[in-house]
């Protein structure tokens, strides 16, 4: 199990740094497939979309640091055993947009079970929990991807219902693309008419 958990690593590592070192030729090749009277304006919110969606990434790289040391501040001061390992863990699972943290949130709690009952139900880690997951991530994402917080909300609500974890990962990214070909090109035409 070891072994092949890390070959699958490895092998993601690889094909995604593969996937990063070609992605200028593989866009080439997927804008031959536009006209060429479109082809720049296509370019131009194809960039805009991975633009927005690395700043995404990098947001929400932000708030899972933010989680991390949250967690192992709190779990050091109230004793709970392995603070480190728990704070990578919550970093991790907080990549998983409101669903992740939440889970991270049970182990943490479950953990702190080992101190006392009232360290495992305290306040800071659920009031800590509800406003990343509903204030800290829609705020950042609105800053990182000009997306209003409700629209992030909703949409990892509804990505998490229809696919899961790999629908609540690709919900923020989805709605920032849904919206912008919105604003390209179906709401100038409505705007005209």
């Amino acid at each position: 199990m070891v072994l092949s958990t890390v070959a699958s690593t490895a092998i993601v590592i690889i094909v995604t740094l593969y996937c990063m070192a070609a992605l200028p030729a593989i866009k080439e090749f997927c804008y031959r497939f536009v006209a060429a009277s479109r082809r720049e304006r296509v370019e131009g919110v194809a960039e805009e979309i991975m633009n927005r969606i690395g700043k995404f990434m990098l947001g929400n790289l932000v708030t899972s640091g933010i989680a991390d040391v949250a967690t192992f501040g709190w779990c050091a001061a109230t004793g709970v055993p392995y603070a480190a390992a728990l704070g990578v863990f919550t970093a991790l699972m907080d990549l998983i947009p409101i669903v992740g943290s939440t889970l991270a949130g049970i182990i943490v709690s479950l953990v702190a079970l080992s101190v006392s009952l009232p360290i495992a139900i305290a306040v800071f880690y659920v009031v800590f929990r509800v406003a990343e997951d509903y204030l800290i991530v829609p705020r950042a994402m609105k800053f990182a991807v000009d997306v209003h917080p409700l629209v992030t909300v909703l949409a990892v609500l509804v990505g998490g219902a229809l696919l899961g974890i790999i629908g609540a990962l690709v919900a923020i990214p989805a709605a920032v693309a849904v919206g912008l070909v919105l604003d390209e090109y179906v709401f100038p035409k409505k705007e005209r008419n």
